[in-house]
Protein backbone atom coordinates (compact mmCIF):
# COMPACT_ATOMS: atom_id res chain seq x y z
CA UNK A 1 0.00 0.00 0.00
CA UNK A 2 1.17 3.66 -0.66
CA UNK A 3 1.25 5.73 2.02
CA UNK A 4 -0.89 8.27 1.99
CA UNK A 5 0.29 11.64 -0.06
CA UNK A 6 -1.32 14.85 -0.70
CA UNK A 7 -2.71 14.65 -4.15
CA UNK A 8 -0.87 17.63 -6.09
CA UNK A 9 -3.95 19.44 -7.91
CA UNK A 10 -2.31 19.60 -11.54
CA UNK A 11 -1.32 16.13 -11.12
CA UNK A 12 1.58 13.89 -10.24
CA UNK A 13 3.82 12.45 -12.92
CA UNK A 14 6.65 9.92 -12.75
CA UNK A 15 9.05 10.22 -15.77
CA UNK A 16 11.21 7.47 -16.55
CA UNK A 17 14.40 7.73 -19.00
CA UNK A 18 17.86 6.39 -18.97
CA UNK A 19 19.18 9.91 -20.51
CA UNK A 20 19.63 12.40 -18.19
CA UNK A 21 18.94 15.41 -21.06
CA UNK A 22 15.62 13.66 -21.51
CA UNK A 23 14.55 13.42 -17.38
CA UNK A 24 15.40 17.28 -17.02
CA UNK A 25 13.56 18.02 -20.51
CA UNK A 26 10.72 16.56 -19.63
CA UNK A 27 10.77 17.27 -16.06
CA UNK A 28 11.33 20.92 -16.96
CA UNK A 29 8.43 21.12 -19.93
CA UNK A 30 5.94 19.51 -17.16
CA UNK A 31 7.03 21.48 -14.21
CA UNK A 32 6.41 24.52 -16.59
CA UNK A 33 3.00 23.28 -16.74
CA UNK A 34 2.29 23.44 -13.02
CA UNK A 35 2.59 19.42 -12.79
CA UNK A 36 4.41 17.76 -9.86
CA UNK A 37 7.38 15.59 -11.41
CA UNK A 38 9.89 12.61 -10.20
CA UNK A 39 12.28 11.84 -12.58
CA UNK A 40 14.23 8.10 -12.14
CA UNK A 41 16.29 6.98 -14.40
CA UNK A 42 16.26 3.36 -14.42
CA UNK A 43 13.24 0.84 -14.38
CA UNK A 44 14.22 -0.82 -11.19
CA UNK A 45 13.78 2.95 -9.47
CA UNK A 46 10.56 3.77 -11.65
CA UNK A 47 9.48 0.73 -10.09
CA UNK A 48 10.78 1.67 -6.49
CA UNK A 49 9.47 5.03 -6.72
CA UNK A 50 5.57 3.36 -8.07
CA UNK A 51 5.84 1.09 -4.80
CA UNK A 52 6.38 4.31 -2.80
CA UNK A 53 3.98 6.80 -4.11
CA UNK A 54 0.82 6.77 -6.52
CA UNK A 55 1.50 8.54 -9.67
CA UNK A 56 -1.30 9.56 -12.13
CA UNK A 57 0.71 9.41 -14.78
CA UNK A 58 4.28 7.70 -15.94
CA UNK A 59 5.81 9.28 -19.00
CA UNK A 60 7.88 6.17 -19.26
CA UNK A 61 11.09 5.74 -21.94
CA UNK A 62 10.95 1.74 -23.31
CA UNK A 63 15.18 1.13 -24.06
CA UNK A 64 16.67 1.20 -20.83
CA UNK A 65 19.63 -0.72 -19.37
CA UNK A 66 18.56 -3.43 -17.02
CA UNK A 67 14.74 -3.42 -16.51
CA UNK A 68 13.60 -2.45 -19.83
CA UNK A 69 10.41 0.22 -20.19
CA UNK A 70 8.28 -3.02 -21.35
CA UNK A 71 8.79 -4.92 -18.60
CA UNK A 72 8.14 -1.36 -16.30
CA UNK A 73 4.98 -1.31 -17.99
CA UNK A 74 3.88 -4.56 -17.80
CA UNK A 75 4.41 -4.40 -13.93
CA UNK A 76 2.51 -1.43 -13.25
CA UNK A 77 -0.65 -2.74 -14.75
CA UNK A 78 -0.39 -6.04 -13.06
CA UNK A 79 0.15 -4.62 -9.47
CA UNK A 80 -3.36 -3.34 -7.96
CA UNK A 81 -1.59 -0.45 -6.22
CA UNK A 82 -0.11 1.19 -10.00
CA UNK A 83 -2.89 -0.28 -12.42
CA UNK A 84 -4.79 2.54 -12.79
CA UNK A 85 -1.62 5.39 -13.34
CA UNK A 86 -1.56 6.37 -16.91
CA UNK A 87 0.95 5.44 -18.92
CA UNK A 88 2.40 7.41 -21.63
CA UNK A 89 5.30 5.18 -23.73
CA UNK A 90 8.28 7.93 -25.02
CA UNK A 91 9.81 6.55 -27.71
CA UNK A 92 11.48 6.64 -30.89
CA UNK A 93 11.09 3.19 -31.99
CA UNK A 94 7.79 2.61 -33.78
CA UNK A 95 4.48 2.02 -32.23
CA UNK A 96 3.81 -1.77 -33.53
CA UNK A 97 6.94 -2.88 -31.64
CA UNK A 98 6.34 -1.73 -28.54
CA UNK A 99 2.23 -2.76 -28.54
CA UNK A 100 3.68 -6.07 -29.07
CA UNK A 101 5.83 -6.13 -26.01
CA UNK A 102 3.21 -4.36 -24.07
CA UNK A 103 0.15 -2.61 -25.27
CA UNK A 104 -1.82 -1.74 -22.23
CA UNK A 105 -0.26 1.46 -22.29
CA UNK A 106 -2.75 4.52 -22.77
CA UNK A 107 -0.38 6.88 -25.03
CA UNK A 108 2.12 7.00 -27.25
CA UNK A 109 4.68 9.73 -27.33
CA UNK A 110 7.29 9.48 -30.24
CA UNK A 111 10.93 11.15 -29.39
CA UNK A 112 11.61 13.60 -30.03
CA UNK A 113 8.67 15.17 -28.57
CA UNK A 114 8.00 19.09 -28.74
CA UNK A 115 6.87 20.11 -24.68
CA UNK A 116 3.44 21.52 -26.48
CA UNK A 117 2.72 17.58 -27.14
CA UNK A 118 4.13 16.32 -23.96
CA UNK A 119 1.62 18.75 -21.76
CA UNK A 120 -1.23 18.26 -24.06
CA UNK A 121 -0.79 14.46 -23.61
CA UNK A 122 -0.33 14.55 -19.77
CA UNK A 123 -3.16 16.63 -19.39
CA UNK A 124 -5.11 14.38 -21.57
CA UNK A 125 -4.10 11.31 -19.72
CA UNK A 126 -5.18 12.97 -16.13
CA UNK A 127 -8.64 14.29 -17.24
CA UNK A 128 -9.19 10.79 -18.30
CA UNK A 129 -7.76 8.85 -15.06
CA UNK A 130 -9.92 11.46 -13.31
CA UNK A 131 -12.86 10.46 -14.64
CA UNK A 132 -12.21 6.55 -14.20
CA UNK A 133 -12.01 5.49 -17.99
CA UNK A 134 -9.76 4.67 -20.73
CA UNK A 135 -8.73 7.03 -22.98
CA UNK A 136 -10.89 6.81 -26.92
CA UNK A 137 -8.74 5.93 -29.89
CA UNK A 138 -8.88 9.29 -31.46
CA UNK A 139 -7.33 10.69 -27.88
CA UNK A 140 -4.42 8.77 -28.01
CA UNK A 141 -1.28 10.40 -28.49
Amino acid sequence: MHPVTEPHPRGRILAVDDSAVMRVLVAASLEALGFSVEAVDSGHAALEASRLENFDAVILDVEMPGIDGLAVGRALRGNPDTCSSMIAMHTSLEEDFVRTGFDQYDAFLPKPCDARQLGDCVERMIRERRRGGELAADERT
